[in-house]
């Protein structure tokens, strides 16, 4: 079973090449980087969401080297279905594929997906890594675990990471244009409007059916991570409490979640859905931003909010919840976009995101903003000593009284986005 489940995933041994459908010709910007890392000798740790394409960036990546490479010098396996040793997988490897000792082999390239569901898998790739300095492990994982205590421990000094965020609405643009350098703001606005309802997802980018769409996004991904990853994982059993979180969150986004009053209203104890909720932000289908203090410069861990991964699992949960909040799907664009994690509330004042680098930076969200939307944030801003203060619009642009009015689309182009991604 072992040899008929690793010749699946590895047809390029027989073939000499990796099928087209399995590595589409777009190139995500995280490409270069993992390519760049093959003469590295750290492995390299690709963590991100559930299909937003890890699984295809590893595909294309082994096409690549097949170009100067012997296609059986290049190993792939994925554990998110197949229950295999690594240890096992790694010999059987050596003796029926290479078919001499790792040591006598100039350099091997072994891609392990989903690599957090393999049974011990720190200790294995520590062993064949310090022993066989010719083997390139490149690693994936739809969880924040591939970076767990026992992980970091023992493979100090041993990895490099790599955070694949959901497609960018950049990205989006790139595919959905063929990379045409120029769009009108009309355009804009209209393949914003359709980025907002499948974004993250490289997959649905050209399906025009908005229902399949939704049913994609809320089946492959959220309802999988609600009901497989997290109970494989965590061993939680309360199925039904973690639906009901990820339902709040993902219905609601921006949310400030009060775990005394959710324990009451839930009918559970507070360490539970605190842990619950550390498990939804573990496997990255959540994002949860604290409570930014300007004396002591730090964040409270009372009253955090919480965003859903992208503004996609809000239209795939309901159409009519992404409409009517469309000031919250912006938000949790924005959110996303600038991988934020601090909010700024404090009695009558709010703002959606602080920045904190050698500057701080304030950015609010409004989908139409008004003057009075401009002076309450110059005076925050004011108030806080922030070097910078932006809303983020949702087509609007001016600037006034130093506070920089944004339309979303844009944001991506922007300085602040940039820094905010280096």
């Amino acid at each position: 079973m072992m040899r008929e489940d690793i010749e699946r995933f590895n047809e390029w041994w027989f073939t000499g090449v990796v099928r087209p459908e399995l590595a589409p010709r777009y190139r995500r910007r995280a490409f270069q980087r993992l390519v760049n890392s093959f003469g590295e000798r750290q492995a390299l740790l690709i963590t991100g969401l559930r299909r937003v394409g890890k699984t295809t960036l590893m595909y294309q990546a082994i096409e690549e080297l097949l170009k100067t490479c012997s296609p059986e010098k290049v190993l792939y396996f994925s554990f998110d279905e197949a229950t295999v040793n690594p240890k096992e997988l790694l010999r059987f490897y050596e003796q029926n594929v290479l078919r001499k000792p790792f040591e006598n082999v100039d350099r091997a390239y072994i891609f392990f997906d989903e690599v957090q569901y393999a049974a011990g898998w720190p200790s294995v790739v520590k062993q064949f890594y310090d022993l066989y300095p010719n083997l390139k492990f490149i690693l994936s994982g739809s969880s924040t675990l591939l970076l767990s205590t026992e992980a970091v421990q023992k493979l100090a000094g041993r990895f490099f990471t790599l955070k694949l965020k959901p497609l960018t609405f950049t990205e989006f643009l790139e595919i959905k244009t063929g990379g045409r350098p120029t769009v009108s703001q009309r355009a804009l606005l209209s393949y914003f409007n359709e980025y907002l309802t499948k974004a993250g997802f490289p997959e649905v980018v050209n399906w025009e059916n908005e229902n399949k769409v939704a049913e994609y996004v809320k089946n492959s991904v959220v309802e999988r991570v609600v009901f497989r990853d997290i109970p494989s994982i965590f061993r939680t059993r309360n199925l039904e409490l973690m639906n009901n979180l990820i339902k709040q969150t993902i219905l609601t986004p921006g949310i400030t979640v009060n775990i005394n009053h959710l324990s009451r209203t839930l009918g559970e104890t507070r360490i539970v859905i605190s842990n619950y909720l550390k498990h939804l932000e573990t496997t990255m289908v959540v994002r949860a931003l604290a409570n930014y203090r300007p004396s002591t410069a730090s964040a409270s861990r009372k009253l955090k909010k919480y965003y859903p991964a992208t503004s996609a699992l809000t239209f795939a949960y309901s159409k009519r919840d992404f409409y009517e909040k469309m000031g919250a799907v912006l938000e949790t664009y924005v959110v996303n976009a600038l991988d934020a994690q601090y909010y700024f509330r404090d009695g009558r004042r709010e703002v959606d995101v602080v920045l904190i680098d050698d500057r701080l930076t304030l950015v609010e969200v409004k989908q139409s903003a008004g003057l009075g939307d401009v002076a309450r944030m110059a005076e925050t801003a004011r108030l806080l000593k922030a070097g910078k203060a932006v809303i983020i619009s949702y087509d609007q642009e001016f600037v006034k009284n130093n506070v920089e009015v944004v339309p979303a689309y844009s944001l991506e182009s922007t300085p602040l986005y940039k820094r905010a991604n280096d």
